[in-house]
């Protein structure tokens, strides 16, 4: 009975770090047999997921960053070793920094050698942050950069939600800040080439779809739009919503569904793009800012 409840298993074969080259093996989510069960898609483009009967509370996101328990490099499973040449000495000594900030988010008893559960599974995104400082171009970095900080926010979420007094909701705007900032950066990398996207699998910002580029523009609006709530002065509001604006007005103006702009996706779309013109309109009757 207690292997038909297994939802995930360590890989048979090892990985060698790139960066201390010392072996591990990684742990895989198992798919099938009613582990997870796919709920509605949020406005941030997270997919749910309902409770299984039989497996309980199943939180794949928390699979998807391979970390080396021995120096603590992180990074998604397809980019582990695309490891810069010229970084990997930097890699290797900065273990202790990587460390000491880990425990200080996410407590002492974190081992990435035990099966992983929501809070090392919240830090191996807090690692790949620091990872992806180690990476060329081919990868992509600074979006898996907006994509790490933004699903640790929504591992925070699942903890807050699990344990409510130890202060977790207290981060998450934190992070969702740093996915805007990372959002803005990777959008404008790939428009001037600056990093290179010719590799990348998937665009996410969930691991069940690829939203592609018109998702990661959605994401960069979306977040950029609910950081505004807390910039106090208008005039920053307003360019900050005009900025978010423009991210998503060439998609928008389109109005038809595609591969790459599934009507889930244009919907919400339109919703945002209602809800930032709704908006800057309150700014300009209220403090007499011109949004055009």
């Amino acid at each position: 009975m207690a292997e038909e409840l297994k939802i995930s298993y360590f890989e048979k074969n090892p990985r060698t770090c790139p960066v201390c080259n010392k072996e591990f093996y990684h742990e895989m989510l198992l798919t099938g047999g009613g582990r997870l069960i796919a709920g509605n898609l949020r406005d941030d483009l997270r997919r749910t997921y309902e409770k299984s009967k039989k497996y309980g509370a199943v939180y794949p996101l928390i699979y998807v960053v391979a970390v080396c328990p021995h120096c603590l490099y992180a990074a998604f499973q397809e980019d582990f070793n695309m490891v810069d040449s010229h970084k990997i000495k930097e890699a290797f000594d900065s273990y202790e920094q990587r460390s000491k900030y880990m425990h200080e988010f996410f407590g002492p008893d974190i081992d990435f050698k035990k099966n992983r559960n929501l809070i090392s599974g919240a830090a191996s995104y807090f690692l790949a942050l620091d990872g992806y400082r180690y990476h060329t171009k081919d990868s992509a970095p600074t979006l898996k950069k907006a994509l790490s900080s933004l699903r640790l926010s929504w591992t925070l979420e699942d903890l807050a939600s699990i344990y409510p007094n130890d202060n977790y909701d207290k981060l998450i705007p934190f992070f969702q800040y740093k996915a805007s900032e990372f959002y803005t950066e990777a959008i404008e990398y790939m428009q001037n080439g600056k990093e290179s996207f010719d590799k990348l699998k998937s665009f996410g910002p969930d691991i069940d779809n690829n939203f592609g580029y018109e998702g990661m523009l959605y994401m960069g609006a979306l977040l950029g739009t609910d950081a505004s709530k807390f910039i106090p002065d208008p005039n920053v509001k307003a360019k900050t919503l005009v900025q978010a604006k423009r991210k998503i007005s060439k998609i928008f103006g389109s109005g038809k569904s595609s591969k790459s702009k599934p009507s889930a996706l244009l919907e919400k779309i339109k919703e945002l793009h209602t809800r930032i013109s709704e908006e800057l309109t309150y700014l300009n009757e209220n403090y007499g800012i011109n949004v055009d």
